[in-house]
C-alpha cells in the first residue's frame, strides 16, 4: 500500500503533471550538450572535486535524469534517486537496468570525464555507467510538498542534490520556500546541499505544453539557503544565461552550500 505521505499530490501544480511527458522532457532539454547542459555538468564535476569523500547521497526531484549522478558515483558510497512522478522514475529504473530503449547518457557522461580529467574513451565511459548503476540502491516517490518530503528517512543524508526541482514544481513564492525547506530538512547538519534552478523563469515548456516555475534570482536563493541554515562563507553560487532565445527563464543557477548546526531562521 502506497504510504500516505506519497497520496497527496504537489499543492499548486497537481493538475499540470498529468500532461509531462518525459520523453519529450529529456529530447528537448538532453538532446546534446549546449552550453546550459556544459555548465551544469562542470558546477557537478568541480562541486564533487571538492565535497568529502563517502556517505550517502539524495538526487531528490531528478526527473527521468540521470546527469546529477555522474559526477556524484565517484565520491559517494551509495545513491538514493526520488522523484514525484512514476514516469520518471520508470525511465531512470530503464537506464539503470542496462534497457537499450533507454535515454542514451553517454555524450554527458563522457564530457564529465574529460571535465574531471579522466578517461573519457568508450571504455571510461563504460566503466563510470557500471559505477553510477552500482552506487544507485534505491529509487523512490517523494512530494516536496510533505514534511517530511520521503516515506522513509532511517537517517539524514550526507549530500542532497536537487535540481530544476522545486521553482518548478510552483509559480507561488511561498510554496517554493516551503518546498526547499522540506527538502532540505533530510540533509544532515554538516551534510552537502547541491542544487540547481531556473533564473527569471514564469513558466517553462515541454512541447506545446507548460509548466509553472517560480520567478527567482541569485540574491533569492542565497537568501533562502541563509534562512535554511546554509549561509556564510561556505555557500558558492554562479549562473548562466539560457542558451537558446526559446528557453522560458533567463538562465540557470547554481549553488553548493554545507548546512550549519544550528537551527535555520526558516518559517514556512
Amino acid at each position: 500500500m502506497p504510504s500516505p505521505l506519497l497520496q497527496a499530490p504537489i499543492k499548486a501544480a497537481q493538475h499540470y503533471w498529468t500532461r509531462f511527458d518525459p520523453v519529450a522532457y529529456l529530447d528537448e532539454y538532453y538532446g546534446d550538450i549546449g552550453e546550459e547542459n556544459l555548465a551544469l555538468l562542470r558546477f557537478c564535476a568541480e562541486t564533487y572535486a571538492h565535497v568529502p569523500r563517502g556517505g550517502v547521497l539524495l538526487d531528490f526531484g531528478g526527473g527521468p535524469t540521470i546527469y546529477p549522478l555522474i559526477a556524484a558515483a565517484s565520491r559517494v558510497d551509495e545513491i538514493h534517486c526520488a522523484d514525484y512522478l512514476d514516469s520518471n522514475i520508470d525511465q531512470v529504473e530503464r537506464w539503470l537496468g542496462g534497457d537499450p530503449g533507454a535515454f542514451d547518457w553517454t555524450a554527458f557522461i563522457a564530457k564529465t570525464l574529460e571535465l574531471e580529467g579522466r578517461d573519457c574513451t568508450p571504455e571510461g565511459v563504460e566503466l563510470r555507467a557500471k559505477e553510477i548503476r552500482r552506487r544507485v540502491t534505491r529509487t523512490m516517490r517523494c512530494d516536496a510538498s510533505r514534511t517530511p518530503p520521503i516515506a522513509r528517512v532511517e537517517r539524514p543524508y550526507d549530500i542532497v542534490s536537487t535540481h530544476f526541482c522545486a521553482e518548478s514544481a510552483t509559480s507561488d513564492r511561498d510554496e517554493w520556500r516551503e518546498f526547499m525547506a522540506n527538502i532540505v530538512s533530510v540533509l544532515s547538519p554538516g551534510g552537502w546541499l547541491v542544487v540547481s534552478a531556473l533564473k527569471g523563469a514564469t513558466r517553462y515548456a515541454v512541447g506545446s505544453q507548460s509548466f509553472p516555475a517560480v520567478d527567482i534570482c541569485e540574491d533569492d536563493l542565497l537568501g533562502l539557503l541563509a534562512d535554511l541554515g546554509l549561509s556564510g562563507s561556505e555557500v558558492r553560487l554562479h549562473s548562466v544565461a539560457a542558451d537558446r532565445p526559446s528557453r522560458e527563464y533567463a538562465g540557470l543557477m547554481f549553488a553548493a552550500a554545507q548546512k550549519s548546526h544550528g537551527k535555520s531562521r526558516h518559517a514556512a
